[in-house]
């Protein structure tokens, strides 16, 4: 006979998978063997089976390992149910419970942690082929913590997950992870639920998406992560150098109620630093890394100053000085230092929040006049006391520029400038020039001011009562100011009428106006009916549109389309002149940011009533040419249009508002200091309050979503494209040959069997129009291409928080697009017909997820015309025209169709006087043929006549 041997043992069995699932974690498992071939039985995790198998086992251990149970896990449920319907959270039930499920396990296991090595444990995992492997197991004692660092591969950025166990490192790829549970063979490590979390946005905001992105990778995934973990960059990213002269700081604070404290401190751009010197301070805020290189002589010569002050001075040593109240009172010493360094131009920083020094008993007051209106700038005089002391005007504003609100009087005390005062007179006097007891301030600020318990607005009388109260009828619904003129021929929708009246208004009271409505929203529209307005006024004036040059067609066609009836100028090329613009019959000039650069020193003699630039962040960057050169333009009235008048930091703002309005910033070094930098590096939300209210008035910006109602559920344009010289010059050789060689072919071969030639060759047009990089090389005589340039703008500027669709006919046109994007930094997704169906679906499902970031979508006209769902877009680009306009439909109606909630705007991107404006316009002309269903190229060239063909290459 064959004896056998059997033994038995019962543990606890791990499912870390079933966190995924039903939650149920725990069983109870016994193993027995026979002939060493193991045997499992599974049992429910309860009282009784651990009273069975773990007798000996504490009461409370027992208690925490039956947290695990499957009872305990629904009345866990229930209770988390209960809570969401009492709370009414704001999202969904099913992200509500999976957070708060993974968050009690977690609780539960972290309890469980300091008791696993009381039972022996065995897990259950998924094997490689979707089998099951069960196997002993263990909880390490030790916490794992989380690390990071990026690398490159080849070009591309790479986020590496590092975890940090007992002072070894490992990558996150030599652990299986189970949610919080990590599991490194057979043993198991406790993520803590932050770093967990961490490691879950991770995987929801995948870093490499931005892996050829370093401005977003850093700002987006790195300053997330650095806020709470160790980031080592490797050096990879661009540091941002600070090389300035420093301004000077002393911070004042008190030590053990005894002691008064000088802390001398240096401001570099923003970034305050303190402490011995070194030759760079490195930081990183907001996910930008900066390397501030510190002025070793102005620093030097702060400490020596400071260690002047005061005889016991010299033998403090410690980055600071130190005094007693008592010392810092004797012969009024701490206030002659006080009036000393404010007189030094050294920012005196903590008055404040000294306990020490008692507050004046007196309230600030203010006594202030309009003495008079210099060009854009009223004269002020201004008085301010506290009791029967007047403080000097130029210390209260020098005060208020280093963030203060408290003023060391002669008698000790301090004076406080409260929250009332400074909402009335703060930003007076922060933009103020002071000469004693007179300053100036820009008569912008009038506009915005408002009133307040303290008193009476102070600049608001120089605006007349006839204009504020049409400003104020303005602000009203339905209630209407101007009317449109008649001879435009458009009728405005209720937003665009108010932009209208909103310049207007603006013109009327001498100020400027940037409107900074959502592409397709109707800006040259407005712009058009405020321009023949004013026309209509005073018919003598000449009015001035700088745009780029690649829109300077799409301004001439939408004004023929609008007015025809005003003369219009185009002054631009080889073949312009001045005297045109200056005594021509014109009413309406457009040309482009160049050529006013070039001929600035003319047309600035020129008299102008109003200067309209488009795509006004041209001029974002104060010290270039042609910023300089269009703030010599004279005018009566200026205009901007924008859709993103700030695109990278605040400062963006700055020479467009300067235009616009004149001196109402002050100096950029003022506006970098008073509102960039505080914006950009620190997100101080009292100075983004203060700057949308001084520029409230002058900026009108909506959005699609705000307009929603006012707007067609489709618009569909078209986009004009004007080519270069370059491009240009080959398109019109190419077309010259194919013409010659089809005309040839008709002749002897007959217009039937010609057909295939006309073919190719309206397909060499059409991708020349596209880019001439789609030609074989050896005929690529340029690599102009207006649609690129055109989109790239469009993607980059106006619609960097949209999402966006592009199609084309060709593959190869999107590739060219694919790498303008990765150069640009542009995130996308791209599909053609070689693209797996799987990839096409996983790409689409990213796309439309609400908080993806990857906003444009690159796809193949004919692989994307249909079967895809793409509503989270609401701007569609076709690239080239199709001969087919319900395939064109189809493309579109991918966004624009059931489930969409947002309005959409589709473009047509033509080229001016080629082959594609003729497709339009024998569209038109054939209105049969637009309306047909055509499958094939070959169907529209079928239908085309000799004289349909004569004229398509013409």
């Amino acid at each position: 006979m064959i004896s056998t041997k059997s033994d038995q043992k019962n543990v606890l069995l791990l499912q870390p998978h079933r966190l995924l699932s039903d939650h149920n974690l725990l069983e109870c498992l016994q193993i027995t063997k026979q002939n060493n071939i193991p045997k499992y039985i599974n049992n429910e995790l309860t009282s009784a089976e651990l009273n069975k198998n773990y007798p000996k086992l504490p009461r409370e251990v027992k208690d925490v390992l039956l947290a695990f149970s499957k009872e305990r896990i629904g009345l866990m449920k229930e209770d988390i149910q209960k809570k969401f319907t009492l709370q009414r959270a704001g999202v969904s039930y099913e992200v509500y419970s999976k957070t708060a499920i993974s968050r009690r396990l977690h609780e539960h296991m972290e309890r469980m942690k300091p008791f696993a090595a009381l039972v022996k444990w065995y897990h259950k995992i998924p094997g490689e082929k979707g089998n099951f492997k069960t196997a002993p197991g263990s909880f390490s004692t030790y916490k794992p913590q989380l690390q990071f660092e990026v690398t490159k591969n080849g070009t591309a950025l790479q986020l590496n997950t590092i975890i940090s166990i007992n002072g070894a490192a490992y990558g996150l790829d030599q652990f299986s992870r189970y949610q919080f549970l990590l599991l490194s063979g057979s043993e198991y490590f406790i993520l803590s639920y932050k770093d967990f979390q961490t490691l879950e946005w991770l995987k929801d905001n995948d870093p490499q998406q931005y892996s050829h992105q370093p401005q977003e990778f850093s700002e987006i995934i790195l300053a997330k992560l650095e806020t709470d973990y160790t980031v080592n960059r490797n050096n990879l990213f661009q540091k941002n150098e600070i090389r300035e002269t420093p301004v000077n700081r002393v911070m004042l604070s008190e030590i053990s109620q005894s002691f008064l404290v000088l802390t001398p401190q240096w401001e570099y751009d923003g970034f305050i630093i303190e402490g011995p010197y070194k030759e760079t301070y490195e930081i990183t805020r907001n996910g930008q890394a900066y390397a501030i290189y510190r002025n070793q002589q102005d620093e030097k010569a702060l400490w020596q100053l400071l260690e002047g002050l005061h005889p016991n001075f010299e033998k403090q040593l410690n980055g600071y000085y130190y005094l007693s109240f008592e010392e810092a009172q004797k012969k009024q010493w701490f206030l002659k230092v006080y009036h000393k360094l404010l007189d030094l131009n050294i920012q005196v920083i903590g008055m404040d929040m000294l306990q020490h020094f008692r507050y004046s008993q007196h309230k600030v007051k203010t006594d202030v006049t309009i003495k008079t209106e210099v060009t854009d700038a009223l004269v002020l005089h201004m008085a301010i006391s506290f009791g029967e002391e007047e403080v000097a005007l130029t210390e209260v504003q020098k005060i208020i520029l280093a963030g203060q609100r408290a003023i060391l009087l002669q008698d000790g005390s301090l004076g406080i400038l409260n929250e009332e005062w400074l909402q009335l007179y703060g930003t007076i006097v922060r933009h103020g020039k002071i000469s004693k007891n007179e300053i100036q301030v820009p008569r912008w600020l009038a506009f915005s001011e408002e009133e307040t318990g303290e008193g009476t607005a102070v600049l608001k009388p120089v605006l007349h009562n006839t204009w504020l109260e049409k400003w104020q009828q303005w602000q009203k619904d339905g209630e209407m100011v101007y009317e449109v003129p008649t001879a435009v021929k458009a009728t405005l929708r209720p937003y665009q009428q108010k932009g209208f009246e909103w310049m207007l208004l603006l013109a009327e009271a001498g100020a400027g106006a940037c409107l900074a409505d959502d592409m397709g929203l109707g800006k040259t529209l407005q712009t058009i009916s405020l321009l023949t307005h004013q026309l209509q006024q005073q018919p003598g004036q000449r009015h001035l549109i700088v745009c780029p040059s690649s829109l300077i067609y799409n301004w001439s066609q939408e004004l023929q389309k609008f007015a025809p009836h005003v003369k219009v100028l185009i002054f631009h090329g080889a073949g312009r002149t001045v005297q045109d613009v200056a005594t021509g019959d014109y009413q309406v000039i457009i040309t482009s940011y160049g050529t006013v650069r070039q001929d600035i020193e003319e047309l600035c003699t020129i008299a102008l009533g109003t200067i309209v630039l488009d795509e006004s962040h041209n001029i974002k960057n104060p010290a270039a040419q042609i910023t300089k050169a269009v703030e010599r333009l004279q005018s009566a009235f200026r205009v901007a249009l924008s859709g993103t008048p700030v695109m990278n930091n605040t400062f963006d703002l700055y020479a467009q508002m300067n235009f616009l309005l004149p001196g109402i910033f002050g100096s950029r070094e003022f506006f970098r200091r008073e509102y960039a930098d505080a914006i950009d590096h620190h997100r101080d939300g009292e100075k983004i309050k203060t700057l949308q209210r001084i520029t409230a008035p002058f900026v009108l910006r909506r959005t699609k979503e705000q307009v929603a109602g006012d707007l067609p559920p489709k618009t569909e344009m078209v986009m004009w494209c004007n080519m270069s010289d370059a491009q240009k010059r080959l398109y019109d050789e190419v077309k010259d040959n194919i013409r010659q060689s089809v005309f040839l072919n008709i002749e002897t071969e007959g217009l039937g069997k010609s057909k295939l030639a006309v073919l190719q060759g309206m397909l060499k047009l059409r991708q020349i129009c596209n880019s001439p990089l789609l030609l074989p090389r050896e005929e690529q005589t340029c690599n102009d291409s207006v649609k690129t340039d055109l989109l790239m703008n469009e993607l980059q500027n106006n619609l960097k928080d949209q999402k966006v669709l592009v199609f084309s006919q060709f593959t190869s046109m999107l590739n060219l697009l694919a790498d303008n994007c990765r150069e640009q930094g542009i995130a996308y997704y791209h599909f053609d017909g070689q693209t797996p169906p799987e990839k096409r679906i996983e790409m689409v499902s990213r796309f439309q997820e609400p908080g993806n970031t990857t906003n444009v979508f690159l796809i193949s006209l004919k692989a994307g015309n249909a079967g895809l769902n793409l509503t989270a877009a609401g701007y569609v680009f076709l690239v080239d025209p199709w001969w087919n306009t319900a395939v064109q439909q189809q493309a579109i109606d991918r966004t624009h169709r059931i489930g969409q909630t947002r309005n959409v705007f589709a473009y047509k991107m033509i080229c001016k006087d080629t082959i594609e404006e003729k497709i339009i316009q024998l569209q038109q002309h054939k209105k049969q043929l637009a309306e047909e269903l055509i499958a094939e190229d070959e169907g529209f060239v079928k239908s085309l006549t000799e004289e349909d063909i004569k004229y398509l290459f013409s």
